[in-house]
């Protein structure tokens, strides 16, 4: 391609983020990587809450899948991989600016998996600037509201 840095400041300029491709390489400050390096090779010392993870993740051609209790895999990602997926799910695919909870399980029903999911997703749409401008408003008094008690002539009556 002749425009890819034209299409790039185009794309940064308009807000659209791409989802990244999957990295060969993990980076060293990625929370993958003592997992996958047990997994690599399950004779090597390590902590023993790293040999508990990794009880419920598998690797299969150098990726890293967390395993659900029904024996679904679901693909791990980085932090920026993560990133990526909350904006193309909060506002490029679905274009209604979900909630978090919606955000997670869109997240989760595609197949994608990482520890943090839902504390990601609530910080994304907590900065989401156009769901902080044109959010709903609430409308409730800021003190406590005080029960209205009929007077005793009504009760006896019945109304």
């Amino acid at each position: 391609m002749h425009n890819e840095e034209a299409n790039w400041v185009a794309q940064h300029a308009s807000g659209y983020q791409p989802v990244l491709e999957i990295l060969s390489a993990v980076i060293d400050d990625d929370w993958r990587k003592e997992i996958i390096d047990y997994l690599k090779d399950l004779s090597r010392k390590v902590e023993r809450r790293v040999r508990f993870q990794a009880t419920k993740y598998v690797l299969l051609d150098e990726e890293l899948y967390c395993c659900t209790i029904d024996g679904v895999l679901l693909k791990c990602l980085s932090d920026d991989e993560s990133k990526s997926l909350m904006g193309e799910i909060h506002e490029v695919v679905c274009g209604a600016h979900q909630s978090a909870f919606k955000i997670k399980w869109m997240i989760r029903r595609n197949g994608y998996y990482w520890p943090t999911i839902l504390e990601n997703c609530f910080k994304y749409f907590k900065g989401c600037q156009g769901c902080q401008k044109f959010g709903n408003i609430q409308r409730a008094p800021a003190s406590s509201t005080n029960p209205i008690i009929k007077p005793w002539l009504f009760r006896v009556l019945g109304y």
